[in-house]
């Protein structure tokens, strides 16, 4: 009797010392809160994590820990994990790691640690020194016989992968009850499918080790959230020409706005997905539906506009299998044929659509869809078919929702003409040209001239006026050149829109009392560059320029005008108008 109390007693202290040695859900910093949870599904590759913990191979500390601060020579490592989520259910969702060391610590090529030349108080002229040097153990270690601790903190054997023996950082990856352990360097990259992964917001936490000789140490802890979701991730950008601000969702009537929808699936999930983009922009033209992720459309009218989306992805699946219970009947020279469209539920929840299923005369049978079957008085079972693949899909879905404000804006600017202005011979500085600028659309608020070398690369100097009030969109810009080649952009803006014309200039110095001034314009095609070789004699050049107010101010009646091309015609048609706001005179700016 006594004997077995004894026995009874050991039994108990052994199985009381098997269950208080840790596992892994009491090493993660998040293990706790997931065991709590009930994680019924399984991560493909996973373990869960009530699996037992090496404690002694593998010293585990909570976040925090004073230990963390001394753990690698010459200071702390940090651990930088990041992903591409947010995921949509049934990809992959992407985790990298990272190892940042102190300092003057770098990887080498063998995957040891060594300090880096001519940084701090390493020599420049002496060759690198170890941090931590793992190469000196290859000779001590073959394929699964090394003379060092050779397994995972649950018992596992290290993989050999090509190029093993340089990994010589341990990561070991928890998330959703459930842990993932592998070898790398000072990176690693860890994917996961997302099928069996709860929707919503989770955590992932990873925990380094370096190899030691008996041991494995503790490097660096981090954790980091990642979401999956059933909707389809994505962002829509919308852009317009000559939109002065495209953030603030204020665009320009009669201009086509570009809707440009860029869903975000890094595993190429949704690549054999048939797409469907239904667009409702609010201005009562009714659905637009487009199998083409980029759109546009031209709002004719102004004001506050809903503009919504609806993305449909139809997704190839498996097929859930359907049950099939035939009718039975007391007559067997009786057959009838129908014909039903058959929907079945697949493991997502989503609905799937099947070919419709046929039945005809008996004694034939065949397989699904056109499946026959013969009904008698004697007893009979069920048969079970599994659907095919073809037709059966996983439907998900993305909404988007935005409002936007339609105003009058600047269609287009032209430049339609350019004339050299002759000064008197009392005076001295640089070339004096006039611009004459027209706008379609709005009318501006301010003009600019930039002007930059020949390349249109280098700004060189901008000059900005306030346009005075006026019932047409005609001005004239008087800007003042050194000799030399340059690239002319005249815009002009008022509170919505930004319109912009360009032109490039020539201007060569000649005698001290004459320059050639010419102007190289741009044709269409942009194939060849047309110039224009222009000759005037200008007296001494004046050092200022002072703009001239009044519209009567003299030209010498020899200055030669320039008509040309603008840069922007190559990307926009011209207006056939024959520009009859030019019959009045412009102020000059």
């Amino acid at each position: 009797m006594l004997s077995a109390v004894v026995a009874s007693l050991l039994v108990l202290c052994l199985v009381s010392g098997i269950q208080a040695g840790k596992r892994f859900q009491d090493v993660m910093d998040f293990g706790r809160g997931s065991a709590s949870k009930t994680h019924s599904n399984h991560i493909d590759g996973w373990s869960p994590d009530s699996n037992s913990w090496n404690e002694k191979l593998y010293p585990a500390w909570k976040s925090g820990d004073a230990r963390w601060e001394n753990c690698w020579r010459g200071g702390k490592v940090v651990a930088l994990l990041t992903s591409d989520s947010p995921a949509l259910i049934g990809s992959n969702v992407t985790f990298a790691v990272n190892l940042q060391f102190p300092r003057c610590q770098k990887e080498n090529e063998d995957g040891d640690i060594v300090y880096q030349r001519g940084c701090g108080n390493v020599s420049s002229s002496s060759p690198d020194q170890y941090v931590y040097n793992w190469t000196k153990w290859i000779d001590f270690c073959n394929e699964g016989n090394c003379s060092f601790a050779n397994n995972f903190p649950d018992g596992k054997p290290f993989p050999h992968p090509p190029h093993w023996r340089r990994h010589n950082f341990i990561y070991i990856f928890s998330t959703q009850g459930q842990y993932f352990q592998k070898i790398g360097r000072s990176s690693a990259v860890l994917s996961i499918n997302t099928t069996n992964i709860t929707a919503g917001t989770q955590v992932i936490e990873v925990t380094v080790f370096r190899k030691g000789y008996r041991k494995h140490y503790p490097v660096a802890k981090a954790s980091s959230i990642y979401v999956v979701t059933d909707q389809i991730p994505f962002y829509v950008n919308l852009s317009q020409t000559n939109d002065k601000n495209s953030s603030d969702n204020i665009f320009i009537k009669d201009s086509p706005i570009k809707f440009d929808i860029r869903i975000h699936d890094p595993s190429r999930y949704l690549n054999t997905s048939k797409l469907t983009f239904d667009w409702d922009y609010g201005d009562g033209s009714g659905s637009f539906v487009s199998n083409n992720p980029i759109s546009s459309h031209t709002y004719t009218l102004l004001g506050n506009f809903s503009v919504n989306l609806t993305i449909k992805a139809a997704i190839p699946g498996p097929c859930k299998p359907v049950t099939l219970t035939p009718v039975p009947t007391t007559t067997t020279t009786t057959s009838t044929t129908t014909s039903s469209a058959i929907t079945t539920s697949n493991s997502t929840g989503n609905t799937t659509e099947l070919p419709p299923l046929t039945t005809g005369t008996f004694p034939f049978t065949t397989e699904m869809p056109n499946v026959t079957t013969g009904y008698t008085t004697a007893p009979y079972t069920t048969p079970s078919y599994t659907t095919p693949s073809p037709g059966c899909f996983i439907y998900r879905y993305g909404y988007y929702h935005t409002k936007i404000t339609v105003v009058d804006g600047i269609l287009a600017v032209s430049i339609v003409e350019m004339t050299s202005v002759q000064v008197s011979t009392s005076q001295t500085g640089n070339s004096l040209i006039d611009f004459v600028v027209a706008c379609q659309g709005s009318l501006p608020t301010d003009a600019c001239t930039i002007v930059s070398d020949a390349s249109c690369m280098t700004a060189k100097d901008m000059v900005c006026d306030a346009v005075p009030s006026s019932d047409q969109c005609l001005l004239t810009l008087r800007r003042a050149f050194e000799p030399g080649s340059y690239c002319v952009n005249i815009t002009l803006s008022d509170g919505a829109s930004l319109a912009l014309a360009s032109t490039l200039v020539s201007i060569d110095g000649g005698p001290k009392t004459q320059k050639t001034i010419s102007a190289v314009l741009i044709p269409l095609a942009l194939v060849a560059l047309v110039a224009v070789l222009v000759g005037i004699a200008l007296y001494k050049k004046y050092k200022q320029y002072k703009p001239i107010t009044n519209a009567s101010d003299e030209r010498n009646g020899q200055g030669f005008t320039v008509h040309f091309s603008q840069i922007k015609d190559v990307f926009f048609k011209r207006n056939t108008e024959q520009d009859p706001l030019l019959k009045s005179k412009a102020a000059i700016i």
